[in-house]
């Protein structure tokens, strides 16, 4: 009789036991939320040359001889499997960016960028198909007052953070082929509020105005394929449609404001990315992206800000991830 009740106490109260969610050893084969109570640490760079320029039409123009724009970030990162159907994450970017003229000095900057956090709900997950949305905030956390006036031809500095808020709403969907292929999609809008900066002047000189800039909807879709259970290659194309940006003043308690030339407009950029996962702790990925179509690069150029006017070119991507 005592080796039956130490039998069945030993499988029961001080059997070790855990509510931490199960790793899928596949990447298609995961969700868009990390398994209950994993955690993510991880580091992401991205570094993009660009010689060229796009004008009002969206054509592909060569800079000067000798001109050369670099701009790269790198990402601390942190996510969280809160529970079963909710991953909380954010991003901390540092900004370099840096133009060499076809004369004249070079101008670097180098400073924290605009930190991004969001949360990811997922109510449907089954073994071929999962809906989610999200929730995104990008708070002004960067360097928003450059030096000199700001204007294209007396800027001292490039700017890291945009000095606005953005809010975004998303809607992602997957479907597999278990083991093998993934096909995933997501589409949403991103509201951009208006705010004080320090990159636009009111025009007696008085003091700082006023942007708004435009909002914008974004697709991304992509197909990932592991060729094992430790590598994955992954084909993805993302669209953003930017509405016009407006810039102006508050007078008298009333906001007179200007359309920005050519602010609006298209991207397309298309990338193509590796994953290796030695173990389910630890993932190595390493890509490249290039924009295949483009509104004008010009409006924001003179400030360094690529998230108004994205200056085209080769991008390198690298991503490193600890997971517990």
């Amino acid at each position: 009789m005592m080796g039956t009740l130490v039998g069945v106490a030993d499988a029961g109260p001080f059997q070790a036991k855990s509510s931490q969610g199960d790793w899928a050893r596949r990447q298609v084969d995961r969700t868009f939320v990390l398994p209950k109570g994993w955690l993510e640490v991880g580091i992401a760079g991205e570094h993009k040359n660009s010689e060229h320029y796009r004008g009002a039409d969206g054509g592909l123009r060569e800079q000067p001889e000798g001109m050369l724009w670099q701009h790269s970030k790198l990402w601390l990162e942190l996510s969280q499997g809160f529970s079963p159907r909710t991953t909380l994450y954010a991003r901390v970017p540092y900004v370099r960016s840096s133009l060499r003229p076809s004369t004249g000095s070079s101008i670097t900057s180098m400073a924290m960028g605009d930190a991004t956090a969001g949360v990811r709900l997922q109510p449907v997950a089954s073994g071929r198909f999962d809906v989610a949305g999200s929730l995104e905030l990008k708070v002004p956390s960067g360097v928003e007052w450059p030096e000199g006036s700001g204007g294209p031809g007396n800027t001292g500095s490039f700017l890291t953070g945009t000095g606005i808020t953005n809010l975004g709403a998303h809607m992602h969907a997957a479907v597999r082929a278990v083991g093998v292929v993934k096909g995933t999609t997501s589409v949403g809008y991103v509201r951009k509020f208006p705010g004080v900066v320090g990159y636009v002047v009111q025009t007696d000189g008085f003091g700082n105005g006023v942007i708004n800039p435009g909002d914008e909807w974004v697709s991304d879709s992509s197909i990932a394929v592991n060729a094992t259970d430790y590598a994955a290659v992954e084909f993805g194309a993302q669209v953003r449609r930017i509405a016009v940006s407006k810039i102006g003043v508050n007078a008298d308690g009333d906001r007179i404001m200007e359309s920005v030339r050519h602010s609006d407009g298209t991207w397309l950029n298309g990338r193509i990315t590796l994953a290796v996962e030695p173990s389910e702790h630890v993932t190595v990925q390493t890509g490249v992206a290039l924009d295949r179509v483009g509104g004008d690069s010009r409006p924001f150029a003179h400030l360094g800000l690529e998230e108004f006017s994205p200056q085209p070119g080769l991008q390198w991507l690298g991503r490193a991830v600890v997971r517990w």
